[in-house]
């Protein structure tokens, strides 16, 4: 909260252990890290808050969550977000995957309706896979892509 007294944007990374993916816990692990993470922060501050889905099995494995996993995931966050804060903030929020997002995994990844975005990690320190990313391709209708934070 204070960051965001500040002035300043924050990323709020929520994402499940291996063995809570195994027990089918993705759902409610993630719903008790949204709500815990965003206790305290006023509707007026939400246009400063995005959150980042990253599933702690997926960072720098090369392991990547399939873009329908993704998307329940980020449903569920944007539904708890409608929920606390009403519609306009839910659909405003941006909500980001990150987890081994490489140059094959961005394309279905970017095509899905609640994923606004995605952390770029290690395909990062290779300009000619970050600029594939970077340039991804919409594989099926995708909503328009909507600005960040403010």
């Amino acid at each position: 909260l204070r960051i965001i007294d500040q002035g300043m944007s924050v990323m709020l990374c929520i994402g499940e252990t291996e063995e809570e993916y195994e027990k089918d816990l993705v759902g409610s692990i993630c719903e008790i890290q949204l709500k815990k993470g965003l206790a305290g922060i006023s509707s007026d501050d939400m246009s400063r808050v995005a959150i980042a889905y990253e599933p702690v099995w997926a960072i720098g494995t090369g392991k990547v969550a399939t873009p329908e996993t993704a998307q329940q995931v980020h449903k569920i966050c944007r539904g708890i977000i409608t929920g606390m804060y009403g519609g306009e903030i839910g659909s405003k929020t941006r909500i980001l995957y990150g987890g081994s997002v490489s140059d094959e995994s961005v394309d279905g990844l970017m095509d899905q309706q609640d994923i606004d975005g995605c952390l770029v990690g290690g395909a990062s320190l290779s300009a000619e896979k970050f600029a594939r990313i970077i340039n991804f391709q919409r594989v099926g209708k995708r909503k328009k892509i909507k600005n960040f934070i403010k």
